[in-house]
C-alpha cells in the first residue's frame, strides 16, 4: 500500500466513523422505542365501555363490549397457533359459520368492530378446513 492509498483508506474510515453512528441514531429514532405504547384515549374510551358477554377457553378469551352504542369484539389469543391461516367467524343460531370477522396471526389482543351482538365465535383453519376452537356467549 503506497502513501496515496493510505491517505484514501484513512479518509474513508473517518467518513464511515462519522456517518454510521448518525445513521444508527436516526434509525433508532424512527423505531418509536422511546414512545409509550399505551394510548391515553384508549384508556379513557375503555373506562366508558360496558362488557356485555365474555367467554373463555384454554386458547382464547372473547368479550363483547358496548362502547357508546356500538359493539366491539375483543379477542385475546393466549398462545401461539399451529395454523398459519386462522380466520375468526361469527356464529348463527345453529352454531354454524355466519360471517367473517377477521384473521388472527399471533398471540395478542385483537379488536373488531361488529354491527350486532354475536351468539358466538369460531376460529377456523381455512387451509386444512377444520375448526380450531369455538366459543358460545
Amino acid at each position: 500500500m503506497n502513501s496515496g492509498l493510505r491517505k484514501t483508506h484513512k479518509f474513508v474510515w473517518l467518513v464511515l466513523a462519522v456517518i454510521v453512528p448518525v445513521l444508527i441514531i436516526f434509525s433508532i429514532k424512527d423505531l418509536d422505542v422511546f414512545v409509550s405504547n399505551e394510548n391515553d384515549s384508549l384508556q379513557f374510551e375503555s373506562a366508558k365501555s360496558d362488557v356485555i358477554n365474555t367467554a373463555e377457553n384454554e386458547l382464547i378469551k372473547a368479550s363483547i363490549v358496548n362502547i357508546q352504542n356500538s359493539y366491539e369484539l375483543e379477542i385475546i389469543l393466549k398462545s401461539a397457533l399451529k395454523n398459519p391461516s386462522s380466520i375468526l367467524y361469527s356464529l348463527d343460531e345453529k352454531e354454524e359459520k355466519e360471517t367473517v370477522i377477521g384473521q388472527i396471526f399471533s398471540p395478542g389482543i385483537y379488536r373488531y368492530n361488529i354491527e350486532k351482538q354475536l351468539k358466538g365465535v369460531m376460529l377456523f383453519d381455512a387451509i386444512k378446513n377444520e375448526r380450531i376452537t369455538k366459543l358460545i356467549f
